[in-house]
């Protein structure tokens, strides 16, 4: 017993030491590179099919897993003195034990509702492939879970007894993104190309001699003899002609000639690229062969999340085999393929499988809420019931972005919306117990870096001792450090071009301008000053333009429209096709860019399209248009004015305040000092920047200001509140110090990794420059904590980004 013990110990201590741990994880990180670049490039069922759903990559985490195991043995790290290290290697053991959880038992799906209806199914993101059966009016489904991709091997068969009759399915090939093609043959057929426009534009159909076929609503018939209520196609002496018991119109796409057909006993000629039309239905016939045959060919490898797919089956009913097409894609249900033998009909799809929830979702009503101005969506939400009859429940909720429906172990996402408003769809997640058991993972990792740090064990602990005795022999380089704060201050201060225009407001009423208080659109009080930055940092990813300040860009904007239209300030970034569509070169745009001459909206349609797709479904360049289309929004509030909510509305119970006639229900408010500070403001200050002499644009500020603190009530922040906020913003804190940091993990790294391999290198002086360094960077970090907690009157940890530097100050610290 003990030989094989010793055996056994010998050949898998190799697989599961330390440096074997090593292995694994440089194994998943390349695995994770080399699945980014297949999901780029042949898209994600490529990269799940190949790497991520596959056995070597499970096998890969399971020794990863086990090695940890092992490893916490072997290092005894259950003793309270390594706590630390045992709480850090048992939250990667949960974490992968959460991802297998939700890899076997969780799924996800999309529930559709209309207004007043309600629904208790989803259909799933998983594709299957969907069996139904009929004979002697008894009905069968069942369905089988599959993966298939452009990467891979995507051989597939099985076969089912369903009764006394034996169905055998095998997959033959996955072509994605399928289309026909006609090609030519010696021993082909007449055939001709039929296009229709679609929901998705144009549609290319074939029809081969000697068969009817219905296309859409129309039926074309290309056999011999006519057929009542058909269009009836001929070939004969090398002529294609034309027969129909309806009249059609005739138009020639080339001369724009239009003829009229009318009912008759003879035929007419068939003229390819004409379009006909019934007066209900347009089509044209595109092309025609008299030697062809049809085949299925890809038009792109990458499978996209609404690509359309075809699977070539051979499909066999008590022997009898036949070969299909069967198209479908991811999420929706896929178009049946039917076959006859007998009396059983077998229908067969390929897409997502029908999933019923023990309850049920009733929509309400579905809110939009748009731009001023457009027709292009800010927010929407779902008004919704839960009802469940076990539990005799019935229950509202409002469903919206980051606020989720969370019952019974599903939870509920608003997603996107029909065309018509008039529905929603909803992503739906179950996955608790894989959601819980993770969240329990990333906690014990946190709460073991944390111990970490604290452990006096720990290399950290270590170096901060060392650290300490240097404190007692700082020297001069205090003196180095203040330079080094005073530059980096300085860095930010922003030059502005001397070479003023007649569309750039002055530097001091700017200045001035950025004091006055407003009211964003989730009711917060600010000053300009901090509007104006954030503008500039969504428009053009920057808090100034050629040497101007934010202040002076956005409020020449307010003032000088038209100038400001044409000036490159909408970033765009690299993506070709939007460049190319609006017709620039670099990664700014004009607003004037974006709109044609008659003054349509160029990526209008665009748009549409990508905000009507769900959110799985949009791709980098959905997403990516979606992000300009904001941009592009928001610009066109700035040079209405609308963002700009300075006047308060007295005695409004909900401190109301309005940047014109309009109020937030867009119902007209009364207020005849917003339409006299707006009609004689944006006048004034144009006179003002072309005379250069802004006393009565000052003085109409100070009124203003006057104006606010009288009418605003307690909602208006304090003078002193508002300087520590524009003190704040010209900080830039949190942004230098992300830098600052960085830069100094790398040189206690590298310095680190010398005293190592040189031990003999003095680097007491070194020690004592970087930990002054770390002290300065850690005051200045207070120092903006502070600020932030004074200037919004709590603690600054209450979302992401500020638990964020919350947590990076205590690190420091």
């Amino acid at each position: 017993m003990n030989k094989y013990f010793s055996l056994a110990k010998k050949y898998l201590t190799p697989l599961f030491n330390t440096r074997a741990a090593g292995v694994y994880l440089i194994l998943f990180a390349a695995a994770i590179g080399i699945a980014t670049f297949i999901e780029n490039d042949f898209g994600t069922s490529s990269a799940q099919k190949v790497v991520f759903k596959t056995r070597w990559f499970e096998l890969l985490l399971l020794l990863f897993a086990i090695s940890i195991v092992v490893n916490i043995f072997k290092f005894r790290m259950i003793q309270q003195k390594k706590w630390a290290l045992l709480t850090f290697h048992a939250s990667m053991i949960i974490i992968l034990l959460g991802a297998g959880v939700t890899r076997y038992f969780g799924y996800e799906g999309v529930m559709h509702i209309r207004e007043n209806d309600s629904s208790n199914t989803i259909l799933s993101a998983e594709t299957y492939l969907n069996f139904e059966v009929l004979k002697n009016g008894n009905n069968v489904k069942f369905d089988e879970p599959v993966l298939f991709a452009t990467l891979g091997n995507n051989n597939w068969e099985e076969s089912f007894l369903v009764g006394n009759d034996l169905i055998e399915a095998k997959v033959v090939d996955f072509i994605p993104n399928p289309q026909q093609i006609m090609e030519e043959v010696s021993d082909g057929l007449p055939i001709i190309k039929i296009v229709m426009a679609g929901v998705n534009g144009r549609e290319e159909y074939f029809v081969s001699q000697g068969e009817t076929r219905r296309i859409r609503n129309v039926l074309f018939n290309f056999k011999p003899g006519v057929m009542q209520g058909a269009v009836n196609i001929d070939y004969r002496n090398d002529s294609l002609l034309i027969k129909s018991n309806r009249a059609m119109t005739q138009m020639v796409m080339a001369t724009q000639q239009v003829d009229t057909l009318y009912p008759g006993p003879g035929y007419y000629p068939l003229r390819l690229r004409s379009m006909y039309s019934d007066g209900i239905n347009s089509f044209v016939f595109g092309e025609f062969n008299k030697n062809a045959t049809v085949k299925i060919t890809s038009e792109a490898p990458k499978v996209k999340n609404e690509s359309m797919t075809a699977l070539v089956m051979d499909i066999s009913i008590n022997g009898e085999t036949q070969r299909k097409f069967v198209y479908g894609k991811k999420g929706l249900p896929g178009r049946p393929s039917v076959m006859n033998v007998g009396d059983l009909s077998l229908a067969i799809s390929y897409g997502a499988k029908e999933i019923v929830l023990p309850f049920s979702i009733k929509l309400y009503d579905f809110i939009m809420e748009r731009y001023p101005g457009t027709n292009n969506a800010s927010s929407y939400a779902s008004e919704v019931q839960l009802i469940d009859n076990r539990n005799n429940l019935e229950k509202d909720y409002r469903i919206y972005m980051n606020h989720i429906l969370n019952y019974g172990g599903y939870r509920f996402f608003q997603s996107s919306f029909d065309n018509d408003e008039l529905g929603t769809y909803l992503s739906v997640n179950h996955d608790f117990w894989g959601t819980w058991i993770s969240y329990i993972g990333y906690f014990l990792l946190t709460l073991g870096m944390i111990l970490s740090l604290l452990s006096k064990k720990s290399r950290f602990f270590q170096v901060s001792q060392k650290i300490r005795k240097l404190r007692e022999k700082r020297g001069a380089f205090v003196t180095i450090l203040m330079v080094f704060l005073a530059t980096s201050l300085l860095s930010g201060q922003k030059v502005i071009n001397t070479v003023a225009t007649q569309n750039v407001v002055g530097i001091e009423h700017a200045d001035k301008f950025s004091k006055i208080v407003l009211q964003d659109h989730k009711g917060r009080m600010k000053p300009m000053h901090t509007m104006t930055r954030e503008i500039m940092r969504k428009l053009a990813r920057k808090e100034s333009l050629d040497g101007l300040t934010a202040d002076q860009v956005i409020l020449g904007m307010f003032v000088n429209p038209r100038e400001w239209h044409s000036v490159p300030m909408i970033k765009v970034g690299k993506h070709e096709k939007v460049r190319e569509k609006l017709g620039v070169t670099g990664k700014l745009a004009s607003y004037n860019n974006f709109f044609g001459q008659n003054g349509e909206y160029i990526l209008k349609e665009e748009v549409r399209r990508a905000y009507g797709l769900q959110p799985i479904d949009r791709g980098v360049y959905e997403k990516e248009l979606m992000k300009i289309d904001e941009r592009v929004n928001i610009a066109s509030m700035v040079y209405s004015g609308s963002l700009f909510k300075i006047i308060p509305v007295p005695d409004d119970p909900n401190n109301t305040w309005i940047s014109t006639r309009m109020g937030h229900g867009q119902s007209p408010v009364e207020q005849p000092v917003a339409d006299r500070f707006f009609a004689a403001y944006p006048q004034a200050l144009r006179e003002a920047i072309n005379t250069n002499d802004y006393a009565y644009v000052n003085k109409m500020v100070d009124e203003l200001d006057n104006y606010q603190k009288a009418k605003g009530g307690s909602v208006v922040p304090s003078q002193a509140k508002v300087n520590a906020e524009i003190t704040l913003n010209e900080m830039k804190v949190f942004g230098r110090l992300a830098a600052f940091y960085g830069l100094l993990g790398l040189a206690f790294l590298f310095f680190l990794f010398l005293s190592i391999f040189r031990p003999k290198t003095k680097l007491a002086t070194i020690y004592k420059i970087l930990f002054g360094l770390v002290v300065l960077g850690f005051t200045f970090h207070t120092v903006g904590l502070g600020l932030r907690w004074y200037v919004s009157g709590r603690a600054p940890w209450s979302n992401g980004y500020e638990s964020m530097i919350y947590i990076a100050w205590t690190t420091t610290l």
